[in-house]
């Protein structure tokens, strides 16, 4: 494979940057489905969500809808992880807690992790037969040969032969511009449905960059940097605010259940004072116009 540079035409491009995604994904299913181990659940997760956002991209360069069809059944995929990853997260935050953020809520905080536990395993089951039914062979083979077949003539949607470098520019404005229109709802403290859908639209613009990665000469590792920091922050509100939930809706009302909640709050005011420190020192929406300077 010939790397990829500013100057590729599109569809050669697309092709191969599609086609490293592909393999990516492909070889983590292959080892989740050999050992369900946490750190392999994670690549294939991310892995799904980066080949989704390539689908995304390079859509308009092969034929209608194909790509978008592909995307719905590897989403499939990033479903059924899903399920075990939020479990494994509540389990491990509720055991994590400090002995003084457990000591009032230990009868209500053992009998949530036992059900957590077992909610585990069954989760973890269920993964292994819905992997096994959605069978990675016949989704290769159709990805591959799409890949074949782009669309170059009488395409209305996407100028197949123009330069790599102007399609990236357009394409990166694109996934940019919603993190300037939902950061003013983000930066409500209480506003967690604003804080969450900065989150979605931080990694959708951080797997975009990473595709992309090829054309950037300098300043790639520091504004992947920057999102993955922002990720992780909005990732860990989120994660709070469905915890909380979870306290409300599975924990007895009383004292164990208010301490637990007072807990996350205390926690959830922390990590909100550290992204308002991140947009000051590094604005989450200024990194995509500083990307495109930088092809």
């Amino acid at each position: 494979m010939s790397t990829v540079s500013r100057t590729t035409p599109l569809w050669i491009a697309a092709r191969q940057l599609l086609e490293a995604q592909g393999e990516e994904f492909f070889k983590c299913w292959s080892k989740v489905a050999k050992k369900l181990e946490v750190e392999e659940i994670h690549d294939l997760r991310v892995a799904s969500r980066r080949l989704r956002e390539g689908l995304a991209l390079f859509e308009p360069c092969f034929r209608d809808k194909r790509l978008t069809r592909i995307a719905k059944r590897v989403k499939l995929v990033t479903t059924a992880l899903g399920n075990l990853r939020n479990t494994d997260e509540s389990i491990l935050f509720f055991s994590q807690l400090e002995p003084g953020e457990r000591q009032p809520s230990n009868p209500e905080l053992r009998e949530l992790l036992d059900q957590l536990a077992l909610e585990g395993l069954a989760a973890r089951r269920k993964l292994a037969d819905d992997l096994n039914d959605l069978k990675p062979g016949p989704l290769q083979a159709r990805l591959s040969a799409e890949l074949a077949a782009p669309q170059l003539f009488n395409n209305n949607r996407s100028d197949p032969f123009q330069e790599m470098c102007r399609f990236a520019d357009g394409a990166l404005a694109a996934r940019a511009l919603p993190l300037a229109e939902l950061l003013p709802r983000a930066l409500e403290e209480a506003n967690a449905a604003g804080q969450h859908q900065l989150r979605i639209a931080v990694k959708k613009l951080r797997y975009r960059l990473e595709i992309l990665q090829p054309l950037f000469a300098s300043g790639f590792s520091g504004m992947l940097r920057s999102l993955k920091e922002y990720q992780e922050v909005l990732g860990k509100l989120h994660d709070l605010d469905v915890f909380a939930t979870m306290v409300l809706e599975r924990v007895p009302q009383g004292a164990g259940q208010q301490n637990l909640l007072r807990n996350i709050t205390v926690r959830r005011s922390r990590l909100f004072a550290d992204f308002l420190k991140m947009q000051d020192s590094t604005p989450v929406d200024a990194i995509g116009a500083q990307a495109r300077s930088f092809l």
